[in-house]
């Protein structure tokens, strides 16, 4: 009989190290899927929130041929605040890179807020007479294309 009781305290052990080892399984996976599901939530509202728009006149651009600077006036219309040097510029479909391009925020604002006009000065770039374009990608990936003449 004693041998009996110990055998199926031994077995009751073990279900019980085993049930509790599979719950805490399940605990974390849980726990990480709940997690990676209001990351997500939190991107797709920045997103969401993310708009922006180019205020240029497209038929006067301020472009100067000598020195090769383009000037773009970007509006932000969302509700995100956004980083001005997160910000990725194509012009004709060519990415320049962040050394030639200069950010300035408007009217001594301190952030890149709703309301609030970005000056972006693409430099070292050469554009002909004609139809070209210039698409605007600030953080979350909200790009804005703006169609412009020369």
């Amino acid at each position: 009989m004693p041998a009996t009781a110990t055998s199926q305290l031994i077995f009751f052990i073990a279900a019980v190290v085993v049930a509790s080892a599979v719950a805490g399984i399940f605990v974390t996976t849980t726990l990480n899927l709940s997690k990676n599901i209001r990351e997500q939530a939190d991107d797709q509202n920045n997103r969401i929130n993310t708009r922006i728009t180019v205020i240029n006149d497209a038929s006067a651009m301020p472009y100067n041929a000598t020195a090769g600077t383009l000037k773009l006036y970007v509006k932000n219309i969302g509700k995100t605040t956004l980083d001005p040097n997160l910000t990725r510029v194509l012009v004709d479909g060519n990415i320049s890179s962040s050394d030639n391009l200069t950010f300035r925020l408007l009217d001594n604002a301190s952030a890149w807020s709703n309301e609030v006009v970005l000056e972006i000065a693409v430099g070292n770039i050469t554009l002909s007479a004609g139809d070209h374009q210039v698409k605007v990608i600030p953080q979350h990936d909200k790009w804005v294309v703006f169609k412009f003449k020369i």
